[in-house]
């Protein structure tokens, strides 16, 4: 009966664990009229097997029977590629399979019984779980987003680990028997199995720090470009300044001289060409937070050079629970996005780009709108290009909004794309 019980709980934690780490979505119809028969006739398979060879033969089947079809599955509900779901799938295994491991070698000190050897099993599957959620997801839920290259080098070491204990003991890990070398072989291959971890988790470390770097590094030269051509407009405003503050007083006559002369036409248009050299003379402030201001002015700049209707109503305070730099992440490639978008469209009048940001019931609400020609593909609810270096910036929010548990979607509709977040 205990073996059955820690079969249900390693069941439990598998799907647990699979699910956490490969952001399954079960809700698309499709999908589910595809994983359902499948996981209907492996149940009625499984429960074939056990009921009539018994549970030992149950376990010498288990990769066909259980690991096989579990794969299928997580591989059509997950969004990333057949070999990252790969590696999760193997080292799922892995991670069972040493709890198991770490059961006999304590049990192989207190009491090596079968029963000692389940309970322990189930007693520590919890502690790993709770382990593996709260300090390897973050780390492994990043490199599953960002990194494309090396997976297949990372699934030889779970493959390896669980060829030789599916050699030794074909995963009927109870009907062991404990003897000081089974201890021995169990500890040596638990020992290398989590050098080996170490190592892949330390690879992933250093690639985080290094992209994140990286995107730092890319957003402080664009941030720089924009405090650039902000202070570049800002000399050129105030030596307008300077001339028209000059030219006042011929203003101010030649207007006194239409008014003598009772020509109020004339006085009326040569105020409005005032007026409307001084508005040039403006430079435009979107926001009250500085670093954000800057990534709005250099984009929207060059969106009105290259002849884009651009629309504002953007209500950001100086200081957000959301840091500047998380915020120009955002801002800088929905807008990078939004203008090249644009740019495609041959017809000037059709160029349009709309923002909102605003706070609501302490959430903050930014919804960004272009146009766009052509036809737009979405994978998993997220736009995918077959350009290269392209299709990263939503990968980037994504990021971002996953950081602060907030909410993102992108969509569009009769030739308008629209990303909203919520943080």
């Amino acid at each position: 009966m205990l073996d059955q019980i820690k079969s249900l709980f390693t069941l439990i934690f598998a799907l647990s664990f699979m699910y956490l780490l490969l952001d399954c979505d079960f809700k698309n119809k499709k999908r589910l009229y595809f994983i359902i028969p499948i996981v209907v006739v492996t149940v009625i398979i499984d429960a074939y097997v056990m009921l009539n060879y018994g549970y030992p033969r149950f376990m010498q089947l288990y990769p066909i029977i259980i690991q096989i079809p579990s794969l299928i599955v997580f591989t059509y509900a997950s969004k990333f590629k057949i070999i990252k779901v790969l590696f999760v799938h193997l080292t799922l295994i892995a991670l069972t399979t040493s709890v198991s491991v770490v059961a006999i070698i304590i049990s192989g000190v207190v009491n090596p019984e079968k029963d000692v050897i389940n309970v322990i099993t189930c007693i520590l599957y919890p502690l790993i779980a709770f382990v593996s959620y709260k300090y390897l997801r973050p780390t492994f839920l990043y490199m599953l987003r960002n990194a494309e290259k090396g997976w297949l080098s990372f699934c030889m070491i779970p493959i390896t680990f669980n060829i030789i204990i599916y050699t030794y003991s074909k995963y009927s890990f109870s009907s062991t028997s404990i003897t000081p070398k089974t201890i021995l072989f169990a500890s040596l291959n638990l020992l290398l199995s989590l050098s080996a971890y170490y190592l892949i988790f330390r690879n992933f470390r250093q690639t985080r720090e290094q992209l994140t770097l990286q995107n730092e590094q890319d957003l402080l030269r664009t941030q720089i470009s924009a405090a650039q051509v902000h202070l570049k407009s800002l000399k050129e405003s105030q030596e307008k300044t300077i001339i028209y503050r000059h030219d006042m007083r011929h203003h101010l006559n030649l207007i006194s001289a239409f008014l003598a002369d009772n020509n109020i036409a004339a006085t009326q248009k040569y105020i409005a060409e005032v007026q409307t050299t001084i508005s040039g003379t403006v430079v435009d402030e979107y926001c009250n937070n500085y670093a954000v201001n800057l990534i709005l002015y250099s984009y929207l700049t060059k969106a009105k050079n290259d002849q884009i209707t651009v629309e504002t109503q953007i209500n950001l305070p100086e200081n957000n629970r959301i840091s500047d730099m998380d915020l120009c992440v955002i801002f800088s490639n929905a807008l990078e996005n939004a203008i090249n978008a644009c740019l495609h469209i041959t017809d000037t009048k059709e160029r349009i780009l709309n923002i909102i940001c605003m706070n609501k019931n302490d959430k903050l609400f930014i919804q960004i709108t272009n146009s766009y020609q052509g036809v737009l593909e979405f994978i998993d609810d997220m736009p995918v290009t077959t350009e290269e270096n392209h299709g990263l910036g939503t990968k980037s929010i994504a990021a971002v909004v996953q950081k602060y548990h907030g909410v993102c979607s992108f969509s569009a509709d009769d030739k308008m794309f629209q990303s909203v977040v919520i943080l």
